[in-house]
């Protein structure tokens, strides 16, 4: 599939080394490696019940602390996921190693929030705090040590309402994942937020969520997972990738959905 040339503002820079980090499907995404030796912290807003990617990237680099915040996180998310899979497994639903796996995935989640440099806030992010629950970035930097992070955004399409404070903030903010949501119907704050990041930030990588098919009278994906680096330390903006997926480091999100495969436009 060749995107219509209209996305060409989407095209990732390539860079030198993209490194992946968590799990190979959904909940794993590429970073740049060389801005990653840059990065103090990581900040990931929207945890939900999947921490591969901040557990390995914890293990595997040189970052101080993970900050996570997500006020819908707790004991009892997990222990519904275990017995959702325990209620498939005997209606032969499942598969034995996806409710041994949920297990895992909690113990991990123990272990995980036992450590020192790891601290979960039950916090909803918001633009405007209007409620006890709610933080915002500013609150949320101003508890961060240190201005070389890894921004990781999830939280479900209110990613539109908070690119104006990741501006506010982009020094702070060297490197950043950000997975856009119901793209079909927010196109134009999808188009809109994009251009504004690429003020601050230039795009590495992008992959497309494969929760669900295209529809026929869809011309781009519902849901993409991208990656930017500030433009202060990116040293890679010259040359363009332009084909997708990129074997061995993009994975399905799904992999018993249909697999996507795309290219952006070429100009000759």
């Amino acid at each position: 599939m060749i995107l219509n040339s209209k996305y060409n503002f989407l095209k990732p820079f390539k860079v030198k080394k993209l490194i992946r980090f968590g799990r190979n499907f959904d909940g794993g995404y590429l970073v740049c490696a060389d801005a990653l030796k840059r990065i103090e912290n990581l900040i990931t807003l929207g945890v939900g019940d999947d921490i591969s990617f901040e557990m390995e990237i914890e293990k595997k680099t040189s970052i101080k602390n993970v900050y996570l915040y997500d006020f819908t996180v707790s004991h009892l998310l997990f222990i519904r996921i275990i017995l959702k899979y325990i209620r498939r497994i005997l209606t032969f639903r499942t598969k034995f190693n996806n409710f041994t796996y949920s297990i895992k995935n909690y113990l991990d989640f123990i272990k995980f929030l036992k450590k020192k440099n790891v601290k979960l806030q039950k916090k909803r992010v918001v633009k405007i705090l209007k409620e006890k629950i709610d933080t915002n970035l500013e609150l949320i930097f101003s508890k961060t040590e240190g201005d070389n992070n890894l921004l990781k955004i999830d939280i479900e399409g209110n990613e539109y309402e908070i690119i104006d404070d990741i501006l506010i903030f982009s020094q702070k903010i060297k490197m950043m994942v950000i997975e856009f949501h119901w793209i079909n119907i927010e196109k134009n704050n999808f188009i809109n937020s994009v251009n504004k990041l690429k003020n601050k930030f230039d795009i590495i990588h992008i992959h497309p969520n494969n929760y669900r098919e295209k529809k026929n009278n869809e011309d781009f994906f519902d849901v993409v997972e991208m990656t930017f680096v500030n433009k202060d330390i990116n040293i890679y903006n010259e040359e363009f990738r332009y084909d997708f997926p990129i074997p061995d480091l993009d994975y399905e999100c799904f992999p018993d959905h249909k697999k996507i495969k795309f290219s952006f436009y070429r100009n000759s």
